[in-house]
């Protein structure tokens, strides 16, 4: 016995409860959970799909709505790629110009049959048998995206009925809505950080973006030449590899900076950001430059007769470090530091740290 009517239209409640979805964090609430009741499911999943501007695919933030959990991280890792009813919309990551249909459904009674690693690996220990998802294509300004909100039967139940399919669609709109700001959200997020790094970088720089998994979600030409990971050398950055060696060994939360210098093949200044996404995962900005505005600035540091130890104050002032983390990085103490930073102001005849900057950099 259905809990729910196909034969009329999707409820004012549901929709506005759909409509309600303000971030990832409320999909399973908003979304998943009122559906698996609705369509007598047994299971839900939300997942977010992207292509990298390498071309490689990658997976997004998720949501599971089950007693199965587990299942979620499995098909990510390895299934997917067998996954028949997804299979369009993987293509479709691979080429954008290719049809992708919003409603996909699928039984896996056939694939219980004919791939038994697919089944006996994953659809019968994850309890999937029967699927109907929803998938939104978008191209965002930042990258080729893809979400997916489906949802599972058990082998022994019931396929999903074309009037439940059909009422399922009638959702589309609301769905659609929901999704789209979610992918706006992150957006505007990583344009915001951009721009912030745009004002104080200049013209001449190159970025790139990395999500929680240090998988580059976006990026210039130029930050992809100075990491080195251009088609020739896609593989082999040992940059690349020293930015993600300081990530995890760092203090990842939102707010933070790493800033050094790499001088192999050519001298490239190297800062990190680390921001949150629009729903609270931890992302990274790579800002990447030529060493012209540090050595005018090392240049400077010599002309005003500041010290050595100053100078290494100067180069943290210059990356936006406070005072404690300045001090801490340099290993001295705090007082020592605001010494430090007394005398350096004395030398160069400023009062403020953005008339230090200006002056050493000689910007009125």
């Amino acid at each position: 016995m259905w809990k729910q009517s196909f034969s009329s239209d999707p409820s004012a409640s549901l929709y506005e409860k759909i409509l309600s979805c303000e971030g990832i964090g409320s999909i399973n609430g908003n979304i998943l959970e009122p559906l698996v009741e609705a369509l007598d499911a047994t299971s839900a999943v939300f997942i977010q799909m992207f292509a990298s501007p390498l071309g490689d695919r990658h997976f997004g933030a998720n949501s599971y709505v089950g007693h199965k959990p587990a299942s979620v991280s499995v098909y990510l890792d390895e299934f997917h790629k067998l996954d028949p009813v997804m299979q369009p919309a993987i293509d479709w990551l691979e080429d954008p110009k290719r049809p992708l249909p919003n409603m996909l459904t699928g039984s896996f009674k056939r694939n219980l049959e004919q791939n038994s690693y697919y089944g006996n690996s994953f659809l019968l220990p994850f309890d999937i048998g029967h699927v109907v998802a929803f998938v939104m294509p978008m191209n965002t300004a930042f990258e080729t995206q893809l979400a997916c909100v489906g949802f599972h039967r058990r082998p022994e139940d019931p396929a999903f009925h074309p009037d439940q399919i059909a009422w399922f669609q009638r959702l589309g709109p609301a769905l659609r809505s929901v999704l789209y700001v979610l992918a706006a959200q992150e957006a505007i997020a990583l344009s915001e950080t951009i721009a912030m790094a745009a004002k104080e970088a200049g013209t001449d720089f190159g970025f790139l973006i990395l999500d929680e998994d240090l998988v580059i979600r976006n990026g210039n030409a130029r930050g992809m030449e100075d990491i080195g990971i251009g088609s020739a050398g896609r593989q082999g950055s040992s940059l690349l590899g020293e930015i993600k060696q300081k990530l995890l060994g760092c203090d990842r939360s939102g707010g933070g900076t790493i800033t050094f210098q790499y001088d192999t093949p050519k001298p490239i200044e190297v800062e990190i950001r680390n921001f949150d996404s629009a729903d609270g995962r931890p992302f990274h900005l790579v800002v990447t430059s030529g060493s012209g505005k540090r050595h005018a600035i090392d240049d400077a540091c010599r002309k005003f007769g500041l010290t050595d130890r100053e100078a290494e104050v100067v180069s943290r002032i210059a990356a936006g470090k406070c005072n404690a983390s300045l001090s801490r990085e340099l290993g001295i103490s705090l007082r020592t530091g605001e010494n430090h930073l007394r005398s350096i102001y004395r030398k160069v005849g400023v009062g403020s740290r953005t008339q230090l900057l200006s002056r050493l950099l000689q910007i009125h």
